[in-house]
């Protein structure tokens, strides 16, 4: 067979290539249109679309597509172009075979027509085919490449150096920062609404309290206990605005405060901390070496091992009554402002408590105190005798004020010598019973007032200015530390004094006290006159 000519296997060669490349461009652009310019946009394209005008079914479903549907429907299409370009290569051949039946049948005989230009549709193919396969493989690297750049760039991240920025201008640090101020103002909360409750436990306890020293223990046991602290105790005043320690709440293994008595130079050489106190001040220590408190302070507090505390005053009835005061004593301590807030509420729910303690306990000892002065004036008055009488009279008195020592000190109206004429006195205590006493003070003023009604009240000897060295040396000689004296009349005549001797230690009389001894001493007066009426007259009947 004759060979196939050159030019016509140029042409067929040209002619497929034009075939295929019309079909990929017919198959990629066909459903492409051209728009000349935006107001030509198909209405799914402009930024308001008018919603009467339907879209195409194929656009409708390429816009309600995701990115992996979109992604799957061009690697299809991508894997069809094989099937179309077959197709296409077909149809030219169909097209050109009458034109080369001759120069096949010789290709066909002749053997060097073997790589002739017939062979050029299946090479096509197979590059087609092949060219198909790496845009898909480059297409998924790509794509590949894609989902794992966020993980990737995590990963940068970690590897890179990390910089400090300024957490002033930081965004994530006025997050982080906002976010911890919430934290803390919800912890805050929280702590304020559980010591609401506290406060409304412990307040509830102080008004069961019926007596003051029950009061005090319970408020230092229970505020301990709420604070967490080591030690809890009550410094209540004196007049002279000394003090001691009255109710005490304290870990063990720690010194103890009870009883212990304090002068301190803030109350009793001024004013000014007593006014500061009254007006509610709070004074809070988180470190006694890191404030301003002074040196004797600072040595004071070391003896009791504190670090830290907090001070409270106790008001009753608008007086400084005492000062409610937490240790801490192991180490500083920083008080929260909801732990100062409690302490500070439950220092005044201790002074209304007392106010209302107090109440109650003088309505109790009022009605004690009648009860008492009716008892004892009975049995004053029962005694038929003088010495019986006097017995009597300085027994029951004592156990009524509940002291050391009771004497009736007879005077001799002539010269105002006296002498015990009888005496109720507490084992270990030196006695005075038939102890005639020279008392010049008695003689040069004290004999004139007393008989006029005068009661004397010493809480101190060694405190009360008034009280003279002559006086002062003869109570010594008894352990007198402090006294009360009431005079004994009969129809306006001074007749002696009943006198009380407080012997352990001073003693701050209260009005109650001084009230039902003077009554006593009365009552004692109108006896005597009585008694010695009867004598009297048994005296002339013999």
């Amino acid at each position: 067979m004759s060979q196939f000519p050159s030019h016509l296997a140029e042409q067929y060669s040209t002619s497929s290539r034009i075939a295929i490349s019309k079909s990929i461009r017919f198959y990629k652009f066909s459903s492409i249109k051209i728009y000349g310019s935006r107001n030509n946009y198909p209405p799914s394209c402009r930024n308001n679309p008018d919603p009467a005008t339907p879209l195409p079914k194929h656009r409708l479903w390429w816009q309600k597509s995701n990115f992996r549907t979109k992604i799957v429907a061009l690697i299809i299409a991508i894997g069809m172009l094989p099937v179309l370009t077959d197709k296409t290569l077909a149809q030219a051949d169909d097209r050109v075979v009458p034109q080369f039946n001759a120069q096949a049948e010789a290709r066909v005989d002749n053997p060097d027509l073997a790589d002739s230009p017939t062979q050029l549709p299946v090479t096509l193919l197979i590059e087609t085919v092949v060219a198909s396969l790496l845009l898909i493989g480059l297409l998924t690297a790509f794509f590949a490449n894609r989902a794992m750049r966020p993980a990737k760039s995590v990963v940068d991240a970690d590897d890179k150096p990390k910089l400090e920025p300024d957490e002033s201008y930081s965004p994530l640090a006025i997050l982080n920062s906002a976010a911890l101020e919430k934290v803390d103002v919800s912890h805050q909360q929280i702590a304020t609404i559980e010591s609401a409750k506290i406060a409304t436990e412990i307040s509830l306890k102080f008004r069961q309290a019926q007596y003051l020293n029950e009061l005090l223990k319970t408020a230092t046991k229970e505020l301990r206990r709420a604070l967490s602290a080591d030690r809890v105790f009550v410094y209540q005043f004196n007049p002279d605005w000394s003090g001691s320690v009255v109710a005490e709440s304290v870990l063990p293994g720690l010194p103890s405060c009870l009883k212990i008595k304090v002068t301190d130079t803030y109350f009793s050489e001024s004013n000014e901390g007593v006014e500061k106190y009254i007006n509610g001040r709070i004074c809070v220590t988180h470190d006694i070496y890191g404030g301003e408190l002074t040196d004797c302070h600072i040595k004071l507090l070391e003896q009791f091992a504190i670090k830290a505390q907090m001070v409270a005053p106790i008001t009753k009835n608008g007086q400084l009554f005492g000062l409610l005061i937490v240790n801490q004593c192991s180490e500083p301590r920083v008080w929260l402002p909801h732990e100062v807030e409690l302490f500070s509420h439950l220092a005044k729910q201790v002074g209304v408590a007392s106010e209302q303690v107090a109440f109650l306990e003088k309505q109790e000892a009022d009605a004690e105190r009648a009860d008492l002065l009716t008892e004892i004036t009975l049995r004053i008055q029962q005694a038929q005798f003088l010495e019986e009488l006097l017995k009597t009279a300085v027994k029951e008195v004592r156990r009524a004020i509940k002291t050391d020592r009771v004497v009736v000190y007879g005077l001799d109206s002539s010269n105002w010598d006296g002498i015990v004429v009888a005496e109720s006195v507490a084992p270990g205590w030196p006695q005075t019973l038939r102890v005639r006493i020279d008392d010049p003070c008695m003689r040069e003023k004290y004999a004139e007032i007393y008989q006029q009604g005068h009661v004397t009240v010493i809480d101190d000897i060694y405190q009360e200015g008034r009280v003279e060295d002559c006086y002062r040396r003869l109570l010594e000689q008894f352990a007198v530390k402090a006294n009360l004296v009431a005079p004994i009349l009969k129809n306006n005549e001074l007749l002696g004094l009943l006198i009380a001797h407080h012997c352990s230690e001073p003693r701050n009389w209260q009005q109650e006290e001084i009230d039902l001894f003077v009554q006593l001493a009365m009552q004692l007066g109108f006896a005597i006159d009585r008694v010695s009426l009867m004598e009297e007259m048994a005296t002339d009947e013999e």
